[in-house]
């Protein structure tokens, strides 16, 4: 049968042998930090939450070192 056959079987995809995230608890982010963050928000100079926020200036620093 081809491709035009009313019903398919799908292949099963094998399931991925690693994970593409993983989850990370920082031990201390000082208060300023939330607060400088906080006003980005309030002046609409940042869309991202905290978090997003961190990923993203992570990803930034680590290009910069040429580590990605």
């Amino acid at each position: 049968m081809g491709n035009d056959a009313l019903l398919q079987v799908a292949e099963q995809q094998p399931a991925a042998t690693t994970r593409a995230v993983r989850t990370k608890t920082l031990k201390a982010i000082p208060e300023t930090f939330f607060a400088a963050h906080k006003t980005l928000r309030d002046t609409n100079k940042t869309n991202l939450d905290f978090s997003n926020y961190i990923m993203e200036a992570l990803r930034e620093k680590l290009e910069r070192d040429g580590a990605i």
